[in-house]
């Protein structure tokens, strides 16, 4: 009902609500521990970066090299870090409508429809606000996608060619993201007859070229499925899977999924049978968006079964195959009574702004914005840091360097104690007092009470003051015997809680 003149300027501002949505409250949180990785990554010498495109366990190398000459440009603060995911994360609203068009091209309504959902949710905005490659990965899942089915459609070298970089670039950006082609592959079976006739030979050869950038992958994940040992994660069966992935991209990451939500959502999809009719029969396009949302999930939980790793966020780029559904269950709907249809999607875009309002207004992340503040305002030039886990020593030296003045950086010098580590940062700018740290034990291996005493004797062997910074600490210390060391072998003199990070003043007899 909407002329074509009207759809672009209908597009162009939904794609600026998206922007909007992403930028507003971008560095309200405070980074957590993998968006400091993403400034690390991205900082290391060239040679090093490059080296992560073969390294066993690095997800998104391409992603971290992409990002090095971005954060040259704007700077390392938490604004710039997040600001390129806020861009990428808009782009998926003109990519989508892009993709429906291509799909239902006798339903312009319904791009229109799924470009509102992409500018409004939950989901894709919280990860267009975070410094991370996910807002990207959904974007090149777009392009693959749209590539993809225009290469079949209509041939042409540079259409293959276009897939093939989208496609390699997604799974180097994250390597999950080479689940798509295992769904695009069983897309071309149900592709008409006449597709498959005309397009068999450079799809062939396109499947075949893509296995080439993926081979550097390979060789280290063979390796890593076969691997003993555990991956930090749960197995998480099927089931539970498939609903953690409909609450999480229906709802957000904050908005609790209720048993009448669940049933609209699910409701919206199953109105997709209501398109068919005499005159139209679209079941190609809704089996493409079948393939590319369940393909890539059901292999997954292959995976997960050797190496449990299971994540909502990983699989983050079949979330547009999800909307277009949703969009198509309501342009079913809009064939049969209007007023429904748009009481339907008035209920889905309110529950979108409640989940968008939840998360901008709800703290989530590790706030060591705050506690690095405050134990930095607070210890003296001998007072030793103790960071359980070990890791969140990484987010205290990002706050704790954008606190002092500008200078040239110091080497990292270690000391070495007994079985415990103790080092000075491995960067402090020039005028500011170098912090001394050291790395909680790990005890979730079966460490006694008796190694834990023996070790942090030896640990804080000459020390007054330790301050304990706990965030995540059963990943390391599942049964809290560090902390029960200090309650008992020093006195508490200070300590204050802040979201998922809590800091503790101890002075040694």
């Amino acid at each position: 009902m909407v002329s074509k003149r009207n759809r672009q300027w209908l597009l162009a501002g939904m794609v600026g609500l998206a922007f909007a949505l992403r930028v507003a409250g971008l560095d309200l949180q405070s980074l957590w521990r993998d968006e400091v990785d993403a400034l690390r990554f991205a900082s290391f010498p060239l040679s090093e970066l490059l080296r992560l495109f073969v390294s066993p366990g690095h997800n998104g190398p391409l992603y971290y090299l992409l990002l090095r000459p971005w954060l040259e440009l704007v700077g390392r603060s938490e604004f710039a870090l997040r600001f390129s995911s806020a861009v990428l994360g808009t782009l998926a609203v003109p990519l989508i409508y892009r993709v429906g068009r291509r799909l239902f091209p006798a339903y312009p309504g319904l791009s229109a429809v799924a470009a509102f959902l992409v500018a409004t949710s939950p989901y894709l905005i919280w990860y267009g606000q975070e410094g991370k490659m996910y807002a990207l990965v959904a974007a090149l899942a777009l392009v693959s996608m749209e590539r993809y089915l225009a290469a079949l459609e209509e041939g042409g070298w540079q259409r293959w060619l276009g897939y093939m970089l989208a496609t390699s670039a997604a799974f180097y950006v994250h390597l999950i993201a080479a689940l798509l082609v295992p769904a695009q592959a069983v897309i071309f079976l149900i592709a008409g007859r006449e597709t498959r006739r005309r397009g068999w030979k450079p799809w062939l050869v396109s499947m075949a070229a893509l296995t080439l950038p993926y081979l550097p992958l390979l060789r280290w994940q063979l390796p890593l499925l076969r691997a003993q040992g555990s991956t930090g994660y749960q197995f998480v069966p099927l089931g539970a899977m498939s609903s953690s992935l409909l609450s999480n991209y229906s709802l957000g990451v904050l908005q609790g999924a209720t048993v009448w939500l669940v049933a609209l959502f699910v409701g919206v999809l199953l109105a997709v049978g209501l398109l068919w009719s005499r005159e139209r029969a679209p079941w190609r396009s809704v089996g493409i968006l079948a393939c590319w949302l369940v393909v890539p999930v059901l292999l997954f939980y292959l995976i997960t079964l050797v190496r449990p790793m299971y994540t909502a966020r990983y699989l983050i780029f079949v979330l547009p195959a999800y909307l277009l559904l949703l969009s198509a269950g309501l342009a079913g709907l809009y064939r049969h009574s209007r007023l429904l249809a748009g009481l339907v999607l008035a209920v889905l875009l309110i529950v979108n702004g409640r989940g968008v309002w939840l998360q901008a207004r709800t703290p989530l992340k590790a706030d060591f914005r705050a506690a690095t503040a405050y134990v930095s305002e607070r210890r003296a030039e001998d007072d030793l840091i103790l960071f359980q886990i070990p890791y969140g020593r990484y987010s205290f030296d990002y706050y704790y360097q954008l606190g002092q003045p500008e200078g040239v950086t110091r080497p990292a010098t270690p000391v070495q104690r007994g079985a415990a580590r103790v080092f000075l940062p491995l960067v402090a700018r020039a005028g500011a007092e170098p912090y001394r740290w050291a790395e909680g034990l790990y005890t979730n291996a079966g460490l006694g009470v008796d190694q834990v005493d023996e070790q942090m004797q030896a640990l804080t062997a000459g020390q007054k003051v330790v301050w304990l910074v706990l965030t995540e600490a059963s990943l390391w210390d599942e049964r809290g015997l560090v902390h029960a060391w200090l309650q008992e072998h020093a006195r508490l003199t200070d300590q204050a809680a802040f979201v998922r990070v809590a800091v503790y003043r101890y002075e040694l007899p």
